[in-house]
């Protein structure tokens, strides 16, 4: 055994403590030391040379292979570790002799390809380490690394026949080594050097185009940018020529050779790696990657890619290789390989194209490669008797071909794609596709019997489904298809994506109905069930597909709603005869014909209706457009369809057969709640469809649509529920079905749910929508239910005696719902009922203010006069109903003039405040109680006059008061670890009370803004800023003790904490200096915090709060007080946001406030901000030491901060100008003074 080895293996298996035993873990450990330590004897380099020097025992011994694969890798680190050690000589030398091991020059064997690739790669880092020229100072060779190299010079693997002096000769060298293969002849050497190469060029780009490895390299960013750059001006097209060159002798010779497999593989890989490379300058965030589909190569790339021979050559190598079944490993690598760098070549763009033909021309010979394949592929997704490794490939082929479908929609659009001949066969392919996914996958799980876990492929199969959907997407929503242009070329697009995607809707539609059909008759038959999370997930995910599905339904909307009115006519008969009748459980046949009729319902209601969550609910454009006249609108687009009338109708017709569904089972819920077949799942379902219909298509507001639309709009989608009788008709329903539902089902919550998302839709679509809700005889029975029950708890036993109608079960119905929905339910007659000029608003809405009024002080008195305990159960059920229903009060400001609860509101706040110091430690009644105070702070404070605002902010200072003295002292909050991200939620959710209580003195601050800027309507008469301030400093000093790092962990609470707390430090700085020491010493300790938290939005609150106090200081010296008490605080701060924030790379998002923070901060005192610089640089090395105080004499110029400290107009520009000085500071320091 040679020394160097010999002294290797003892060194790595020397325990690290006396008479320890010898372990791998030691072995490890001791490698890395001797990593750190920097190998000062070239004991890794002097084990490689003697390794390989007879490497024939290499492969005969795995104790040499795991040393050899060490010693290369320790080599490469304490290289680039202590590059600027070695002589030019030397480096350049191991980099070439690394690439002749890892090429296998001169070898008796060929080495593992673990070894050979880790030879390569380490050669890669130091090809780009010495990429661009650096200023150093030359070292001279030192007589180890004299010795060193008079071995490497006489060592067999000597890489001299490569002749590699610079980039361009290596370049050179690779180029003949991977083409030699294909023009002349060559053995088997020859061609795993070949390999190797491209292996090795593989490992370049990566290295220089990447930054997984930045962190080996011991250098700043600025080197990686330099070197991204400087590769980019002259190296990436010698390999885009290498890479290209390869292939066309892949082209030319893999059909008759196939032992070229391999090479081709490398040679397509390569190609791939060159063409995903990210151009133009990164700047300071070198690493970082766009998130693009598309490939936007140089002008210059042009003679090498613009090729359209070129590409039928390579779909034709791929078909040629697709149905090869000999050395299935390699040949399936090749064929994902090739599919790889077609999807790439259907994703370029830009100014690589000479022109629009050029481009179009392009497109074509894509899309005609692709159909070849795609026309090969529907023959085998049909074929049953294909093996598992056909199958595995089927799969992916599948799930690419798809992806490349949607690549070149996106790409080229449907103008240009149009304008080729096999146009029409591309969408007879999307559809195919399509409907052969959806088909296997029902033959699929009907083998299966219906247990989705059992079926293999489903997966796949809908990942390329989302893709084929994705595309058809594209195509139908293109906004060319509805601008007017010159001739009618865009309507016979339409009416190809009509004729030739139809069918593919039919197919979704009735394929993904059996195959739910399918899965609940196994779930039900066999008792099983989807845990929770997985629920939701396939819910989410049949949610977004159907989203995606409804455009594709659209583009043929009357054959899309012929198909499900078929589907709704032989399931409804099914339906009614299941709701008639009764029994103790559902049937898996019943579960089934459910799920079905659910999953229509879903069908339609994105068919029809958008989510306008957030937005005014409207008519979709595409129905707008087949319902409707034809007319050129104002924008310049086509509108309107000659088939309007039939496309209305067929509408119409959807819209009464689930209407009539409703209305059955609604009265067939009122005979028998208890029948599980009336499923409360398809009425949640229905409510869902009807809360996205009624606001969008009843009443459709003449301000909302284009004018052309309106001129005829007699007789189409618009003027179906226009009318004055067939408005009040639909409104009238809905009213009466929601009624049933919360009186007969008062404990399924979804429903309830449902119901108030409905109503409360309805009721905030204006004037007129609100009276024809109040000329429901269903409005007069809900408010006469809210009122005889308002006193009323569930477990209540005193007898109401029906009148208006209502009976003695709607009564007993309604007061068995949950106190939140029945606070939701009367936020919807308050706002459905507040036109102030019509009688029955009035009466409804003075009527329901009234009921609660009348509960609450009956529930007071009782309190005062002690006819009551006050533990007593059924009096803390009393107050949680009161105290909802107010909560459902402060919820109505989207009325009809609001300013109506303020009055209402105000003489009960005291009085509701005073709860909290009898219930503080019920959660309950504490979490309900901030959450009214919450809710009516938001909606209403920005119309309360003084009077009103001051009597929220004593009634809010002593809820929060009796709150803090109960929790601050008794509650400890403590964030768990190791839970789940559900387990997480549910446990923040318990801290709701906090959140409450820190979101209502936002609300309470934001009130000066809002007077501050509303004079004219306040008349002068607003709230003082004092009043508004010593409400929040007294709320923050009543929660700061429960502001533990436990607490901050929870994401919304700390966000909104911070929130607070930066708008009140910067809002409120100039009172900072009058409240109690251990206030500020906790507020600012958490802002300190804060400021380098991972979540960007807390760190520039906190930021802007530092900042704020800092200014503060300069203009006013409010700070002494506390200074005095600590007068480093200031220097801490400044150090911490220079150490925690700006020399980190949390910085990146925290730009413009960390400028804003550390400006005053080093304004307040120069020089002891210079003390705090010069203590963290001299902790760097001299060169470090010297380039950071540069670079902050650079940025700290003593006339800008003396501008600043005068707070004038100068000192606001120079403010700007630092910003700009700061940015260029920060890169600067990251990049030649931070080492990540």
């Amino acid at each position: 055994m040679s020394s160097a080895i010999q002294e290797l293996l003892a060194y790595l298996s020397t325990p690290s403590t006396p008479n320890a035993p010898s372990s791998q873990s030691t072995y490890h450990t001791n490698l890395q030391s001797l990593r750190d330590a920097g190998d000062k004897s070239f004991l890794f380099l002097r084990s490689i040379l003697e390794l390989t020097s007879n490497s024939a025992a290499i492969p005969q011994n795995s104790q040499y292979s795991e040393l050899l694969f060490h010693a290369v890798l320790g080599f490469r680190h304490v290289t680039l570790f202590r590059w600027a050690h070695f002589s030019t000589n030397f480096r350049n030398t191991c980099r070439d002799f690394l690439l002749g091991l890892g090429l296998g020059l001169g070898l008796d064997i060929i080495l593992p390809k673990t070894i050979a690739n880790a030879c390569l790669g380490s050669s890669a880092t130091f090809w780009k380490r010495s990429w661009r020229a650096e200023n150093m100072a030359p070292v001279g060779e030192s007589q180890e690394e004299a010795h060193l190299l008079q071995i490497i010079a006489s060592h067999q693997t000597s890489a001299q026949n490569l002749q590699i002096e610079q980039s361009e000769s290596l370049f050179t060298s690779c180029e003949q080594i991977v083409l030699h293969p294909f023009h002349q002849h060559y053995d088997e050497k020859q061609l795993h050097m070949a390999v190797m190469v491209c292996a090795f060029l593989k490992s370049l780009i990566g290295e220089i185009g990447g930054s997984n490895t930045a962190t080996s390299y011991n250098c700043s960013l600025e080197f990686h940018r330099l070197a991204h750059g400087a590769f980019q001006e002259k190296g990436i097209l010698n390999l885009l020529k290498i890479s290209m060159g390869g292939l066309s002798g892949v082209v030319s010779k893999l059909s008759s050779d196939k032992t070229l497999i391999e090479l081709a593989e490398g040679i397509v890989n390569l190609t791939i790696d060159v063409l995903s490379w990210e151009f133009g300058s990164l700047g300071g965030k070198w690493g970082r990657t766009g998130g693009s589909e598309l490939v936007r190569p140089p002008e210059s790339w042009r003679d090498f890619l613009i090729r359209p021979d070129f590409l039928g050559a390579v779909f034709g190598v791929y078909m040629s290789i697709r149905s090869d079944t000999e050395s299935i490993v390699v040949v399936g690598k090749l064929k994902h390989s090739l599919r790889q760098l077609l999807i790439l070549l259907s994703s370029i763009t830009g100014i690589v194209f000479e022109d629009k033909n050029q481009k179009i021309a392009y497109s074509s010979f894509m899309v005609d490669g692709c159909m070849s394949v795609v026309s090969a592929l529907m023959t085998e997704l049909v074929d049953d008797n294909r093996n598992i490794s056909k199958a595995e490939h089927l799969e992916s082929e599948t799930i690419d071909m798809c992806c490349m479908i949607t690549r070149l929609v996106t790409n080229f659009r449907v103008e240009g794609l149009s304008q080729l001949p096999n146009f029409q066969n591309m969408l007879h392919a999307i559809a195919s596709v399509g409907d052969t996914l959806l088909k296997v996958s029902v033959a699929e799980l009907k083998a299966a019997q219906g247990d989705a876990e059992m079926v293999d492929g489903g997966e796949w199969r809908n990942e390329a489904l989302s893709m084929i959907l994705e595309a058809v997407c594209l195509l139908s929503e293109d906004h060319w298809l509805i601008s007017i242009r010159h001739g009618n070329s865009q309507d016979v697009v339409k009416n190809a994506l009509s004729t030739s995607l139809a069918p593919l809707y039919h197919s979704y539609v009735t394929c993904r109905i059996e195959m739910a059909k399918m899965e609940e008759y196994y779930l039900t038959a066999n008792a099983a069930d989807l845990d929770e999370v997985r629920e939701e997930i396939t819910g989410a995910s049949m949610e977004e597909e159907m989203t995606s599905a409804c455009s594709l339904g659209r583009v043929n909307l009357a054959s899309s709603l012929s198909c499900l009115a078929t589907l709704f006519q032989s399931c409804m008969p099914q339906l009614h005869s299941l709701f008639s009748t009764e029994s103790h459980n559902v049937s898996p046949e019943a579960a089934a014909l459910l799920e079905e009729a659910r999953l229509l319902i879903m069908c339609a209601c994105h068919l029809l209706s958008d989510d306008a969550c957030g937005e005014t609910p409207l008519i979709p454009e595409a129905i707008l457009n087949i319902c409707s006249k034809p007319s050129d609108s104002q924008q310049n687009f086509k509108t309107g369809s000659e088939d309007c009338a039939s496309s209305t109708l067929a509408v119409s017709q959807i819209v009464t057969i689930l209407m009539g569904l409703a209305e059955f089972q609604a009265s067939k819920i009122a005979a028998n709640p208890h029948n599980p077949h009336l499923s409360p799942l398809l009425s949640k379902t229905l409510l869902w469809f009807f809360t996205r219909w009624a606001p969008a298509y009843i009443l459709p507001s003449t301000s909302e649509y284009d004018p052309s639309r309106l001129e005829n709009s007699n007789d189409g989608i618009l003027a179906t529920w226009s009318a004055q009788d067939t408005s009040q008709q639909a409104v009238s329903f809905c009213m009466t079905l929601c009624l049933h539902y919360v009186t007969s089902w008062p404990h399924e919550t979804q429903v309830l749910e449902g119901c108030s998302e409905l109503l409360l839709s309805m009721a905030k679509r204006g004037r007129n929508m609100r009276l024809l809700i109040m000329n429901s005889p269903s409005m007069e029975h809900l408010c006469n239910l809210h009122s005889m029950t308002a006193g009323q708890i569930h477990a209540s036993s005193q007898n109401i005696t029906p009148t208006g109608g209502l009976s003695a079960t709607m009564i007993i119905g309604y007061k068995r719902i949950s106190y939140k929905y029945r606070s939701q339910l009367l936020s919807v007659l308050l706002i459905a009922s507040s036109e102030v000029d019509d009688a029955k608003s009035e009466a409804c809405f003075n009527a329901s203010l009234q009921a609660v009024q009348n509960s609450f002080n009956t529930l007071i008195d009782a309190l005062q006069t002690k006819k009551v305990r006050i533990q007593d159960v059924f009096t803390l059920e009393m107050i949680c109903l009161c105290v909802e229903l107010f909560g459902g009060i402060a919820r109505s400001s989207e009325m009809c003039h609001p300013e109506r609860i303020p009055i209402f509101m105000t003489p009960c706040l005291p009085q509701l405040s005073s709860l909290m110091v009898f219930y503080s430690s019920d959660i309950t009644i504490c979490e309900i109680l901030l959450r009214l105070f919450r809710d009516y702070t938001e909606q209403f404070i920005v119309m309360l006059n003084r009077n009103q605002c001051l009597a929220v902010f004593r009634a809010s200072a002593d809820l929060l008061k009796s709150y803090s003295t109960n929790h601050c002292t008794s509650r400890v909050v403590r964030k768990a670890i190791n839970k789940s991200a559900e387990e997480e939620l549910e446990e923040e959710q318990s801290y709701n009370d906090v959140l409450c209580a820190i979101q209502l003195l936002n609300n309470i601050g934001a009130k000066d803004f809002i007077d501050t800027f509303s004079s004219e309507r306040t008349g002068g008469k607003g709230v003082d800023s004092n009043e508004v301030i010593e409400v929040v400093f007294f709320g923050l000093q009543q929660i700061l003790p429960l502001m533990t790092k436990g607490l901050l962990h929870f994401p919304t609470l700390c966000k909104q904490y911070f929130t607070l707390l930066g708008f009140t430090m910067e809002t409120y700085s100039h009172k900072v200096g009058i409240i109690p020491y251990d206030l500020f010493k906790g507020l600012l300790d958490t802002m300190l915090f804060g400021m380098s938290h991972t979540d960007s939005y807390v760190s520039k609150s906190s930021l802007q709060g530092i900042g704020a106090l800092a200014r503060e200081q300069i203009e006013n010296n409010t700070l002494n007080a506390h200074l005095a008490q600590n007068p480093s605080m200031l220097d801490d701060c400044a150090s911490r946001l220079l150490q925690e924030v700006i020399f980190q790379t949390i910085i990146w998002d925290s730009m413009e406030p960390a400028a804003n923070a550390l400006l005053p901060l080093a304004a307040v005192d120069m020089n002891r901000f210079v003390n705090v610089v010069n203590t963290i640089s001299h902790q760097l090395d001299t060169v470090k030491h010297q380039k950071m105080q540069e670079a902050f004499q650079r940025l700290m110029q003593p006339d800008v901060l003396a501008k600043v400290a005068k707070g004038n107009y100068g000192g606001r520009l120079n403010r700007m100008r630092f910003r700009k000085d700061f940015e260029v500071f920060v890169k600067e320091i990251h990049s030649a003074v931070l080492v990540f």
